[in-house]
Parts: structure tokens; C-alpha cells; sequence
């Protein structure tokens, strides 16, 4: 029998604002977006595990306004100074640091010089993070009382509806149609985790197209057993 090749073809996630399941786990986090233009501080926080959200919700922001963004393990005197010295009428709508867990000794400094900047000159600040200020391991204690005042909005674990609701998305981003009972059956069966939502639904468009089978709630069954077995025996 010859094996069925497997072409690992791109999918097109959604990422616009209405692409966005808001549910209570994350509606607090869709308002501070939806509402940036009214924020009553300059410098906000949004922080939650990895594959929750965040990257959608700045696709959606930048998709309102222009966005400038930076990622927190490049910042460094040099790129700062740079953004500094750009005329005032280059500023953007909204500075963006990404990932700031992955804040590096080297860019403690520039990312203060930042939010002084933003507090300054009244520019629009939001930081992204998986973690908390409070779990950050920093060296400047200036940036570490800094940042634990900012306002910050956590978002949580998603709860039914929102698994629900990002199933059906993570399905449809493979162009992939299923029936309401294939994500019924899921929902009970895999870990509260974002990360592993995308990759149990990407293993089950692996196998589905590689048997050239429809994705019912057999298959879905039979994949489930096979990447448990591969888990507790691999």
C-alpha cells in the first residue's frame, strides 16, 4: 500500500476583530483594545499564557490604528535612541513591546527610557507579556517599581464557550469545515491550553488529509488515542 503524501500547505488564521471570540476569560483584555483611544494612562499592560490571544488582539490594533512595535529580547540603547529621536510627527498611535518575559539585562534601561517617554509625551504604551510584573526577573529596580504600577489586565484560561468558539476558529483557519459534534467531542477530551488546541487540530488535518477521510467524531477518537499512546509510551 503506498503511503499517501502529505502536502503541510499553509493555513490563513483570521485575525481580524471579528474573528475574535470574546468571552468572560478575555473580555476585559478585547475592551482595553476595542477602547485604546479612551485609555486614562498611557502605558497598559496585557498579559496571558502563550496562544491566548495576544497576537490576534495586536493584529486588531494595528488594524485601528498605526502601531509601532518592538520586541522586548531585541530592545537596546541603540534602537531606542533611534525611536527618540524621530520628529514628533512621526510618532505612532500606540507603541508596542512584545514578549517582555523575554526581557534581556541589556534592554532594562532603553525599555525605561520608554515608558518615560510614553508617560512624558502622553504616546499610547502597551506591553505584552506571558507573565505578571511581579514574576519578571529584573536587575533595575527603578523599571521593576515601574512596572508593577502599570495597569494590567490578565487574560485567563479559556472557559467552554471560548474553547468552543476557538475550535471552531482554529478548524475554519484550515479551511476545514466540521460538524458540531467533532468539536462537543473535543472540548471534554483535550487540555485547557491554547497551544495544544492548535496543534491537536493540526494533527487532525494531518491525518484526515493523509487518509483522504472526512474529520468525524471516529477519526477525531482515533487520533486523540494515538497521540495519548505517543505521549505516555514516546
Amino acid at each position: 500500500m503506498t503511503e499517501q503524501l502529505v502536502f503541510d500547505l499553509p493555513q490563513r488564521a483570521a485575525l481580524g476583530r471579528e474573528a475574535f471570540w470574546v468571552s468572560p476569560s478575555n473580555g476585559e483584555a478585547v475592551a482595553l483594545i476595542d477602547g485604546f483611544e479612551a485609555w486614562t494612562a498611557p502605558v497598559q499592560w496585557l498579559y496571558g499564557p502563550s496562544g491566548c490571544g495576544k497576537s490576534h488582539l495586536a493584529c486588531v490594533l494595528a488594524n485601528q490604528a498605526e502601531v509601532l512595535a518592538f520586541e522586548a529580547a531585541a530592545l537596546n540603547e541603540a534602537v531606542v535612541a533611534d525611536f527618540l529621536a524621530a520628529p514628533a510627527s512621526a510618532a505612532p498611535d500606540v507603541m508596542l513591546v512584545e514578549g517582555l518575559e523575554g526581557l534581556r539585562q541589556a534592554g532594562e534601561e532603553p525599555l525605561f527610557h520608554l515608558l518615560n517617554h510614553a508617560k512624558n509625551s502622553q504616546t499610547r504604551l502597551l506591553l505584552f507579556s506571558q507573565i505578571p510584573a511581579a514574576q519578571l526577573q529584573l536587575t533595575l529596580p527603578d523599571l521593576s517599581s515601574r512596572l508593577k504600577a502599570i495597569p494590567a489586565v490578565a487574560m485567563h484560561l479559556p472557559d467552554d464557550a471560548l474553547m468552543r468558539g476557538l475550535l471552531a476558529k482554529l478548524f475554519a483557519d484550515r479551511q476545514l469545515r466540521v460538524e458540531a459534534r467533532v468539536v462537543d467531542y473535543l472540548l471534554p477530551r483535550i487540555e485547557r491550553n491554547y497551544t495544544a488546541m492548535g496543534a491537536i487540530v493540526a494533527h487532525i488535518d494531518q491525518v484526515a488529509l493523509s487518509e483522504k477521510r472526512s474529520i468525524t467524531v471516529p477519526l477525531v477518537a482515533r487520533v486523540l488515542d494515538a497521540m495519548a499512546l505517543e505521549k505516555n509510551f514516546g
